[in-house]
């Protein structure tokens, strides 16, 4: 008996020494407070003293209330609380605590109602691990977080806004406010992009400004060119049609000129036989002229015959006076043969006066025959020139019809290409005004955006007062 009982004392000893270092290891890593079922402490441990800063004298026989808030102390929630402690719940979570000196104190335990042997409790233990620096370090970061989310909650709004001013085209939004931290970045960028948008709307505002300029000009210009296409098709086809008579009207003056050409030709032949002509008449007036030199010297021998019959005569009748009655039969005779030598000698010096003058003529004649030769061989000359000339006015003229054919040619050509020019710079002309019509429609969309602020345009229109 005493065997068993030695042993069942044994091990209670060893389940109590076991208990005891359990006990000892809570102790040694947890904050340890008992109290009576209302709250009145009756021990603590190193731990928890040490975590809220009291001595054991300090707070035993004082109720739990003294470490929770004032706010939290009077409240229905905390006697609530200790009710349902007395009625045997348990509690584990997070508490705020007041320590010694009204230090905030964070600890995570669980308050355990402790039961008797009838299951009824008879006192609480609370078991606690001191978290006030981690919760020192979550309220930390939760006031970083939320100066976080404020800042980004002001970026987000400041962004907005701005944002929703630029969607509606006013790009002299600037945000002013100041971001903090890292998000000034953000304002900078902004900033900057819309400064840079600002810009580029303006360059495209005054491009497009001048590109309306342009394209009107580009439109009046095509539409003048269109007139003046319109114009110059006109006056091509006028000229095409002019330059179709001009080429008959060459061609019919090549056929002249060639028909002159035969002509001048032909009278050259006809210059070149009267010139044969001449020359035989100069060969027959210079052989008549030496005829009539040697009927001259014939005259002038019958002159002389004359003369020597009148002296004969002369001195017949003298003889024939001297013979008295007897001669007078012979000087009848001598002087009728007087009479007819001095009739003779008339006769011959009429003959020698008509022959002189017929010398005369005929030198003259000869003369002017000469004349009229060299005349004729200058007209051969001169006809060979101008036949040659209208043969080679011939030539040209075939070579200007050629020649005005294929302008001619060229021209209804150009007088095509004219037409499909005009038909080009219609098409220009409408595209022109296309362009004017984009422009104009481009300059209303940039003209949605205000590129200056308020207070710049004021400005702007001062200075252009």
């Amino acid at each position: 008996m005493f065997g068993i009982d030695n042993k069942q004392t044994a091990a209670l000893r060893e389940q109590v020494a076991d208990l005891e270092a359990t006990v000892a290891a809570i102790h040694r890593s947890q904050a340890v407070i008992e109290f009576e079922l209302d709250g009145t402490i009756i021990d603590a441990n190193d731990n928890f003293l040490a975590t809220m800063g009291y001595s054991l004298e300090d707070i035993k026989g004082r109720r739990h209330s003294m470490f929770v808030p004032p706010e939290d102390a009077g409240g229905a929630e905390y006697a609530r609380f200790w009710e349902r402690l007395r009625a045997g719940e348990t509690f584990a979570d997070a508490f705020r605590r007041i320590g010694a000196g009204g230090a905030e104190v964070w600890i995570r335990g669980s308050y355990n109602p402790v039961l008797d042997a009838q299951g009824k409790p008879y006192k609480i233990i609370k078991f606690a691990t001191d978290i006030t620096e981690i919760r020192q370090q979550q309220a930390a970061s939760n006031a970083a977080r939320d100066r976080a989310e404020a800042a980004q909650a002001l970026v987000v709004s400041t962004l907005g806004e701005s944002l929703e001013r630029v969607a509606v085209g006013d790009l002299s939004v600037r945000i002013e406010a100041a971001f903090p931290g890292s998000y000034d970045r953000i304002k900078q960028d902004f900033n900057r992009s819309v400064e840079s948008l600002s810009q580029a709307m303006a360059a495209i505002d005054g491009a497009a400004g001048n590109l309306r300029m342009g394209a009107g000009e580009i439109a009046a210009a095509a539409e003048d060119l269109s007139r003046r296409t319109e114009q110059q098709a006109a006056s091509l086809e006028e000229t095409a049609a002019a330059m179709d008579e001009i080429t008959a009207t060459v061609r019919r003056s090549a056929d002249d000129s060639e028909q002159a050409a035969s002509a001048a030709s032909g009278a050259r032949v006809d210059a070149v036989r009267s010139g044969e002509v001449m020359r035989e008449a100069v060969v027959a007036m210079a052989e008549i002229e030496v005829s009539s030199s040697q009927v001259g010297k014939i005259i002038g021998v019958i002159d002389e015959i004359a003369f020597q019959t009148n002296l004969l005569a002369l001195n017949a009748g003298v003889e024939a006076a001297r013979a008295g009655e007897a001669g007078r039969g012979f000087a009848v005779v001598a002087q009728e043969v007087r009479s007819l030598a001095q009739r003779s000698a008339e006769a011959a010096r009429e003959i020698k006066a008509l022959i002189s003058t017929s010398g005369q003529q005929v030198a003259r004649g000869v003369r002017l025959v000469t004349e009229t030769g060299q005349a004729l061989d200058g007209i051969v000359d001169k006809v060979t020139d101008i036949d040659t000339l209208l043969a080679a006015i011939s030539r040209s003229a075939r070579e200007q019809a050629l020649g005005l054919n294929q302008v001619s040619t060229a021209i209804n050509h150009m007088d095509q290409v004219t037409q499909q020019n005009a038909a080009m710079v219609e098409e220009t002309t409408a595209a022109a005004a296309n362009m004017a019509t984009e422009t104009h429609n481009l300059g209303g969309l940039v003209g949605r955006f205000q590129i200056r602020s308020e207070d710049e345009v004021d400005a702007h229109h001062g200075l252009a007062a």
